[in-house]
């Protein structure tokens, strides 16, 4: 189950939220799969850094985070512990884990070069570069090759639950779906980068007006698979549930959530000074970095969980 590449974004660990990953994104229902952080940028995606081991579904659902982990349990995803799994169920869950978190590991790389990429930029006061588009399109290939492999482990979860398992899985994705709370944080993000990157009270005001519209445009355009989204985390529960089937299987999220940092790329860097450029710039290193020594920390911990089973 352990990875030696700082690896995957927040949605990645959860396997049977993998498939709900290709839409949470850009729904900010997930965190860490947003190539840019939210910490740096007025239009990123709720969530990105955010838990590379839980998420966002499953912490804010309750019942898988902020409760006791159960002896057995630690090597699970958030999303699958407290369900009342018995040890096969467990071990057949690891399994299919550790496949998709090897599945994982080249798109993980692609978007790790794809956020160096944009930090370089940004420090000259540039959203796009050659190198960039050049990231930004093996992220989304790559990206796509992950759908099949994603799609595939959701279904095989779904096969070894039970109903009452399914339900209670199904039931903390759509408590989870809560666009208030999302829009509350959201907002928070794009207030603290203002003291963060020195902002003065014009460049704030500014940047706030320009994050509102441009969160108004992006919740217009993803809804249509939002909805679709909360219809396939409802279908979970079912026992002739699809997930191929699923109109939200075919989300283009990794196109989406990068037309999403463009777009806040674009409306950010013009208000900015040079000096400002540069401490973004510094600050989506910092936050990489940070992230992935999360990640490793949180792989080591899943390494010693299994090796206590």
């Amino acid at each position: 189950m352990t990875s030696h590449h700082p690896r995957r974004a927040a949605c990645f660990a959860p396997v049977a939220s993998l498939a709900i990953w290709l839409v949470s994104v850009p729904m900010g229902g997930c965190a860490g799969t947003h190539p840019v952080h939210p910490e740096v940028s007025p239009a990123a995606p709720a969530g990105s850094s955010a838990p590379a081991s839980t998420s966002a579904p499953a912490t804010a659902a309750g019942g898988a985070a902020g409760a006791p982990v159960l002896a057995g349990e630690a090597a699970l995803p958030p999303l699958l512990r407290g369900i009342d799994l018995t040890p096969a169920q467990v071990d057949q869950v690891v399994r299919i884990d550790a496949d998709v978190q090897r599945s994982v590991e080249p798109f993980v790389s692609a978007v790790s070069d794809y956020e160096r990429s944009v930090a370089g930029a940004v420090r000259k006061c540039k959203g796009e570069t050659p190198f960039v588009e050049s990231d930004a399109a093996r992220v989304v290939r790559v990206g796509e090759e992950l759908r099949v492999p994603a799609l595939d482990a959701v279904q095989k979860v779904h096969r070894l639950l039970t109903p009452a398992q399914r339900r209670k899985v199904s039931g903390r994705l759509i408590e989870g779906d809560d666009a208030a709370k999302r829009e509350k944080r959201n907002s928070a993000r794009t207030r603290d980068l203002g003291p963060t990157l020195d902002l003065s009270t014009t460049q704030t005001m500014s940047m706030l007006l320009k994050a509102a519209v441009l969160w108004t445009w992006f919740a217009d355009r993803v809804e249509p698979w939002r909805v679709k989204y909360h219809a396939a985390i409802t279908h979970f529960a079912d026992d002739d549930f699809d997930v191929h089937a699923e109109p939200v299987a075919a989300v283009p999220v990794v196109e989406l959530t990068l037309e999403f940092v463009r777009a806040g790329l674009r409306a950010l860097i013009p208000i900015l000074q040079p000096k400002q450029c540069d401490a973004l710039g510094q600050l989506i290193d910092q936050k990489v970095d940070e992230q992935a020594a999360r990640v490793a920390e949180q792989d080591a911990a899943r390494a010693r969980a299994l090796e206590r089973r």
